[in-house]
């Protein structure tokens, strides 16, 4: 079997170091990287595990990538369990670490964290905690683009680390490239597109804390649920799904967010997403007029919201608060990891009273969720023939 890699991808490929690192830009080759790298590992009877910060990126784009690049080595895949199964007898974990102590248990030879500056604090140590298979200890590397100075930039002094930008993929097309050199700019550049750790100062959203507002609900707490929508194409299309309860409060339980995606298909995952829910509000920019027409047509009730960013941007800062029950009127699922990197980079421009106009995508959608529903003087939000006290 033959792969073509490029220079940075083969170092990283055949370096034997314990603990090893390819931190590149978007489109950098991380994951088909990391793929080939376990096939070096994958010695008849291993087990070796492949860690992703959700399953649906784990479905999306790392089994994806796997089973595309070793489809001649693959035995057998199991899609219920996500276990691969190769020819030679070694059995591959597909897992997500959107719950890292779910990650406890078997013990293995490997380990690969496919997007690891999205998983949770603590993913790290606990994935290294199971590589005694054998009574050896086994290796492990990571494939991400970084997201800010978090725990990944701790810890990647500890690994031997090959860094990649998006301009040295060379079977990545020129046009793509341009357009996130046109589109990109500051801290956002370097981290999106030269694969570096960046710092962002000046949060829009301060208050917003992974203790406070990351959190599980019950989806059968909310009584009614709408859609957050952004356009995107070179810049991520973004769909959040948000319920909300009887005290009003919202809660994204779900996000699609995905870069070059047609409009033909974000309109079918709003459809997916939708499915069962009692849908009352989609709230989506009023310039996306042709994807407005597109999800009315298929019968969702999208509706174009406008409005002065400032005003959105403090009525996310309200919803953000702690209330008098110790409880804030925004909440995010785990699962919803770009969501809340967003949360975490989202920054103000220096000295200016506008926000910088990257990683803003999550946070666009749900600024036009909520500053569409802003409440009458009276107070009160009626919905669906539901009457609903709002916080404000």
């Amino acid at each position: 079997m033959e792969i073509e890699l490029y220079k940075t991808q083969f170092d990283f490929v055949n370096c034997d170091d314990r603990f090893t690192a390819m931190l590149g830009g978007v489109g950098s080759g991380k994951t088909l990287a990391g793929s080939v790298k376990s096939i070096r590992y994958a010695k008849p009877k291993t087990l070796g595990l492949v860690v992703a910060p959700t399953y649906r990126m784990l479905q999306d784009a790392t089994i994806r990538t796997y089973r595309k690049i070793n489809e001649e080595l693959i035995a057998k895949y199991n899609k219920t369990d996500s276990d691969i199964i190769l020819k030679n007898g070694a059995e591959i974990l597909f897992r997500s670490s959107d719950d890292p102590d779910k990650l406890r248990g078997p013990n293995i030879n490997w380990a690969w964290m496919d997007e690891a500056g999205l998983s949770k604090k603590g993913t790290w140590e606990i994935v290294i905690g199971r590589l005694r298979a054998d009574g050896e200890a086994g290796r492990c590397w990571v494939t991400t683009t970084p997201k800010g100075k978090n725990w990944l930039y701790d810890m990647h002094k500890q690994m031997t680390v090959f860094k990649s930008a998006t301009t040295e993929n060379p079977y990545l097309s020129k046009e793509f490239i341009q357009s996130l050199l046109d589109n990109y700019t500051g801290e956002f550049l370097r981290q999106e597109v030269y694969g570096e750790f960046a710092r962002f100062e000046g949060l829009v959203y301060p208050d917003f804390s992974e203790d406070v507002h990351v959190k599980k609900r019950d989806p059968s707490e909310f009584i009614y649920w709408g859609l957050a929508i952004d356009e995107g194409y070179t810049n991520p299309a973004v769909i959040l799904l948000i319920g909300v309860d009887s005290d009003g409060r919202k809660h994204i339980h779900q996000e699609f967010y995905e870069r070059g995606k047609l409009q033909s298909d974000v309109v079918a995952a709003a459809q997916e997403m939708a499915a069962g829910k009692n849908i009352t509000e989609i709230a989506v920019d009023a310039s996306a007029a042709g994807l407005i027409a597109d999800l009315r047509n298929v019968g969702l009730p999208a509706m174009p919201q406008k409005g002065r960013v400032l005003d959105g941007i403090h009525v996310v800062q309200e919803h953000l608060k702690i209330q008098g029950d110790g409880r804030p009127y925004l909440t995010v699922d785990p699962s919803c990891v770009n969501t809340i990197n967003e949360f975490q980079s989202y920054i103000w421009k220096p000295g200016k009273d506008e926000p910088v106009k990257e990683m803003d995508h999550a946070m666009d959608g749900i600024r036009y969720y909520l500053a569409g529903n802003l409440p009458d003087d009276d107070k009160i939000i009626i919905y669906d023939e539901r009457v609903n006290i709002s916080p404000f």
